[in-house]
């Protein structure tokens, strides 16, 4: 019997028979489509179509219901997730780009489905559309992405280096006339052996010539000669039995000793010279090797090599004390020359807030690091550098000659055996060690540096200051100088981690580096808050030209935050700061560094926020600078006619005025700035705060409201008020008045009021405050009559479409419910049966008054775009050339505009609302 074949899947199943499992343990009658449960979700089908337009169908027949469930699109449990993992597990990133516009191409269709059905039926909408649409465009061309390069230019000097020359003496020269003199008279004698009795003359001449290799060959050919020929050297006569005479041979003996003393003695004296020449530090590493190499050939017991060890170790130990000492004078005498005269904190702000401002629009401009970089503190920071660059130079001119020598000696070339030296070689590691142990001690004291790892743990929010630090420079002053001393620092690291010294002393390196850098960007950090703390004394009131409804305030404020974050992230790690190091690469940075730097760059964008409410409140204006104060109207009006500062006619000693432009930049840094910094900051550091971004919103979208509410909340008392006073006047009786003929006093008051906004964020608030206080009003007046009726519906209807453009959702739904309440109050009484006369007559008021305020109120009309203008004057033209329509067209059509903006809004209304006042009018 052939095998069945089933393509019923799970979810088909469990549904057909009503059951929760394949295995059941008990009698279930299950309706998934009411419990909305995972087989429903699952059951739409064996295969559908690709959402992202990669595929053709997805097949969804070999999957169990909860992944079936979580892949279908059309499911209410549906999993990106899942989708992608399931469905496109392979798809590269291209596949998914242009699955992204897939999707978007699709959602552009609905859109487009959809904006017909609110073109049909919405029509009331298209107003608030176009403001909104207008509103998206300004935004989206606001977005600004500056972009700036960094250089180093390295300032080096040299420090010269005196060479000191040992002097020679030469003996008297009646003194060797007197030995000349001597072997004169003896010439005879030892004719025979002339070269013994001549060598010493021979080595002194040799030792004075600084050819010790000539005298220690000599030597060595005299000692043979003494110790296997002495007969031969000097003969001594026999006696006649041929044994050799006592006398003789102890005078033979003394002469022999004597001319050998006089050898020794002279091969003393060069031992001695050369032990000097060993300590000499000038010498190069080359002659110090032949040195120790002759010194190991006279034989002696000692070890010469230790000679140049222990002279050079003491005497590079010395000299990098000697430089930091000089060095540490000259940063002292130059920190109290450049000392700021006005030593208060508040002269302190002003003069770093002056020179701060300089240095970004010289980074504005794109100019060289060293003028970006100039502050009053800058001879400090050379100081500083200068010091780090001596200290650098006294051990790499000593450490890498000590450990050639050492090194060689540890690996057995200059030992002697037997020598009985109770010193071992591994002395000599360590006393390289000390070198370097001494460099990282004296840089280390200097910038009061400790060890990261107990730094970065620690509890306390900074460590002690260091006491030769300028505290005079700004942030951006300090980070470039900072970066400097650290690319001196990390090339010393390199060389000498490139010695092989030992794994101690690379470890010691590695620590000292990462404490430096630790430090380093503790002390950006610093300046980085302090600078943020005053930034809003920066704001000078100009327009951002590439967006005028922002200050140029923002633009400074990205740029300082881009560049103090670039070079916190180049001190950590980022980047290899070293000479040698040509092409930067990007390497990963520790997480202690990305807490350290993440953290502070959100610290500095909550101080600018705060600094943006100082700037609206006012606070702080007598600490801003000359540069920055504000000019008199005059030069206002000179420098917006000439286009240079449009806000220059504004009058910013108003708090409402910068108020309302403090909140225009915070539109612009929730929108933009904000996201595009910390998308910035995730892509550079490989992080992700969602967490501090949405916090950080939060707290924007506080201060916003905080500011909206402190200068909109005592206009919309003052315009309601004059609302409320019409309405509940106690000389109107509102059932008892006669039908309107024209709109009272308090309504153009009202509507005048307004005309002073310039906002529409405002005026939207202050529309739906008028509203909210109409309908509280209304409801009131316990009832109304015809004339009541319809002059409340007359004054309302005429501050309704007067400010049609600004009515939003909220203030149309409290508008109809007033309509309607009105409606519902209306007792209709003898004598209303002319109710439509009495209609056409207020229609003719509304229509009258609303042509006749058609200037004062010309405001509040929508802005018509070059465009729409252009499309006019075509339909104009080409309605043909009677004189009378040219003449009649201007206040016939705006009558006709007004007839068919009422019409409009009746037949709107009258669908909404049914049966309320507004649709009789």
């Amino acid at each position: 019997m052939p095998k069945l074949k089933s393509n019923v899947d799970e979810a088909t199943l469990l549904k057909h028979y009503k059951l929760g499992t394949l295995s059941p343990g008990k009698w279930e009658n299950v309706d998934h489509d009411l419990e909305d449960s995972v087989v429903a979700n699952s059951s739409s089908g064996d295969t559908e179509g690709d959402p992202l337009g990669l595929g053709s169908r997805i097949d969804v027949r070999e999957l169990d219901m909860e992944t079936k469930a979580s892949v279908l699109i059309s499911s209410k449990t549906f999993d990106p997730k899942t989708f992608l993992s399931v469905v496109h597990p392979n798809a590269t990133y291209q596949d998914l780009a242009s699955g992204i516009n897939h999707l978007q191409k699709a959602l552009d269709a609905r859109s487009e489905a959809i904006r017909i059905l609110v073109e049909d039926n919405f029509d009331r909408f298209v107003a608030v559309k176009a403001s909104t649409d207008a509103l998206y465009q300004d935004m989206k061309d606001g977005i600004l992405f500056p972009s700036t390069e960094y250089s180093s230019k390295p300032l080096r000097d040299h420090l010269k280096q005196a060479a000191t020359k040992a002097d020679q003496v030469f003996l008297p020269v009646l003194e060797n006339s007197s030995k000349a003199q001597k072997l004169r008279t003896t010439l005879g004698i030892f004719e025979r052996s002339k070269f013994f009795f001549n060598l010493p003359g021979f080595i002194i001449e040799s030792i004075e010539a600084g050819r010790y290799e000539l005298a220690m060959r000599d030597y060595k050919k005299g000692k043979n000669l003494m110790e296997t020929r002495p007969g031969q050297l000097l003969p001594i006569g026999t006696l006649k039995d041929g044994s050799v005479s006592p006398a003789e041979q102890a005078q033979q003996k003394r002469i022999l000793d004597k001319v050998w003393q006089s050898i020794e003695k002279a091969m003393a004296e060069m031992k001695s010279g050369l032990h000097a020449q060993l300590s000499d530090p000038s010498r190069t590493v080359d002659e110090q090797e032949k040195t120790i190499e002759l010194l190991m050939d006279l034989n002696t017991h000692e070890e010469p090599v230790w000679i140049y060890l222990d002279s050079h170790h003491k005497h590079t130990l010395e000299q990098m004390n000697k430089a930091y000492k000089t060095a540490l004078v000259n940063v002292r005498t130059t920190l109290a020359d450049t000392r700021s005269p006005d030593s208060s904190p508040e002269g302190l702000t002003k003069l770093i807030t002056e020179e701060l401002q300089t240095s970004l629009t010289a980074l504005e401009a794109k100019q060289a690091d060293s003028v970006f970089a100039k502050s009053i503190a800058e001879p400090v920071w050379n100081s500083i550098s200068e010091l780090v660059k001596a200290l650098s130079e006294s051990i790499m001119s000593s450490l890498p000659s000590f450990w050639r020598i050492a090194n060689g000696f540890i690996n057995g070339k200059f030992r002697k055996t037997g020598s009985g030296s109770k010193r071992s070689p591994s002395q000599a590691k360590i006393m390289a060690l000390d070198i370097v142990k001494l460099y990282i001690s004296l840089i280390s004291e200097f910038f009061n540096l400790s060890d990261m790892s107990v730094a970065s743990s620690s509890s306390s929010k900074s460590t002690t200051p260091a006491p030769f630090l300028p505290t005079n420079s700004h942030a951006i002053s300090t980070s470039h100088f900072l970066l400097k001393i650290l690319g001196e620092i990390q090339e010393q690291v390199n060389e000498v981690n490139g010695m092989e010294i030992s794994a101690e002393a690379a470890v010691e390196m590695r620590n000292f580096l990462d404490s430096a850098k630790w430090r380093f960007v503790e002390l950006v950090v610093h300046s980085w808050q302090r600078e943020a703390n005053n930034f809003h004394l920066l704001e000078s009131w100009i327009a951002n030209p590439s967006d005028p409804s922002s200050t140029q305030y923002l633009v400074l404020m990205e740029t300082f935050q881009r560049q103090i974050t670039t070079s916190v992230y180049r001190i950590a790690g980022g980047v290899d700061l070293s000479s040698a190091s040509k092409a930067q690469r990007q390497s990963p940075i520790p997480q202690a560094f990305v807490n350290k730097i993440t953290k502070a760059f959100l610290d500095a964008l909550y101080a600018f926020l705060d600094g943006e409410v100082k700037l609206a409140n006012g606070q702080d204006d007598d600490k801003q600078t000359s540069s920055q104060t504000r000019s008199g109207g005059a030069s206002k009006a000179t420098s917006t006619i000439s286009g240079s500062n449009p806000l220059e006619l504004l009058d910013l000693s108003n708090t409402e005025i910068r108020v309302l432009l403090v909140l225009s930049n915070f539109a612009q840094l929730s929108s933009a700035i904000i996201p595009s910094m910390i998308t910035q900051l995730e892509n550079a550091f490989g992080i992700t705060i969602a967490e501090d971004r949405q916090r950080l919103m939060v707290f924007v979208q506080d201060l916003d409201r905080k500011l909206f509410e402190a200068y909109a909340q005592p206009k919309s008392d003052a315009v309601t008020s004059i609302l409320r006073g019409g309405i509940l006047d106690s000389g109107m009786d509102w059932f008892d008045t006669p039908q309107p003929k024209e709109i009272r006093a308090y309504m153009y008051e009202t509507l005048m009021f307004l005309v002073g906004i310039h906002s529409q964020r405002i005026l939207n608030f202050l529309v739906e405050e008028l509203s909210r206080e109409a309908l509280r009003c209304f409801r009131q007046v316990k009832q109304f009559g015809m004339g009541g009726m319809l002059r409340a519906t007359l004054e309302i209807e005429f501050m309704h479409q007067t400010l049609g453009r600004y009515v939003t959702p909220a203030a149309e739904s409290k508008l109809s419910e007033l309509y309607n309440n009105i409606s519902q109050a209306y007792k209709k009484r003898e004598g209303d049966e002319n109710l439509p006369a009495s209609l056409e007559g207020v229609k003719k008021t509304l229509a009258d008054t609303r042509r006749a305020t058609g200037i004062e109120f010309l405001c509040f009309r929508p802005t018509k775009t070059k465009k729409e203008k252009e499309g006019r004057s075509e339909r104009r033209e080409g309605a043909g050339s009677s004189r009378r329509e040219r003449e009649e067209g201007g206040s016939s059509r705006r009558e006709r505009d007004d007839l068919n903006s009422s019409r409009r809004d009746r037949d709107r209304d009258r669908d909404r609302d049914g049966g309320s006042s507004r649709n009789m009018i």
